[in-house]
């Protein structure tokens, strides 16, 4: 039987990956300090300031280190593009006895009141959802750990925002 109270697949258009533009900022900031510090700590040239030269050449080091790694590795987030609110990515694990009750419960029509288990720690069973900040858009795939790599179980299916409210609550309820 089909979900009805699912949504229809996005557009590819409704998830995008979008440049950080605050990161990018705050990163070029922290650069820019760490390399005028260094530059500092250069034109320093009396004996009384070894100390202080070594202070101003380690940490502006570190924050222009800093600064490019976040640059690197946070230069884009993913977007719910009607909203262009953050998605947020959450993994559930739970106990693999609970694999078919979990699937059912996924598969059923609607938003469950309640997930009838309680989630354990790093486990075979692994619920995986995507939320966006504003709680309008929420997608839940169930995956089953096999080989050494989590393969999907259910389909990915898409919650619009009165579901997308309750899985959240279901969320936090369950954590």
């Amino acid at each position: 039987m089909e979900n009805q109270a699912i949504a229809q697949h996005p557009n590819e258009q409704d998830i995008q990956k979008r440049f950080n533009s605050r990161n990018a900022v705050s990163s070029g900031i922290l650069i820019t300090i760490g390399v005028f510090m260094v530059s500092l700590t250069l034109t320093m040239h009396t004996t009384d300031s070894n100390i202080l030269s070594l202070v101003f050449m380690a940490c502006g080091g570190s924050m222009a280190i800093y600064g490019m790694i976040r640059i690197l590795s946070h230069a884009s987030r993913t977007v719910y593009a009607p909203t262009g609110s953050t998605i947020k990515e959450y993994h559930l694990y739970y106990s693999p006895e609970h694999f078919d009750t979990l699937q059912h419960v996924i598969e059923a029509n609607g938003v469950p009141e309640c997930i009838p288990v309680a989630p354990v720690d790093n486990t075979t069973v692994r619920l995986d959802i995507l939320m966006s900040e504003d709680k309008k858009f929420a997608r839940l795939q169930l995956l089953k750990y096999e080989n050494y790599i989590f393969h999907p179980a259910t389909e990915v299916y898409y919650y619009p925002e009165a579901e997308a409210r309750r899985i959240h609550a279901l969320m936090k309820n369950s954590k």
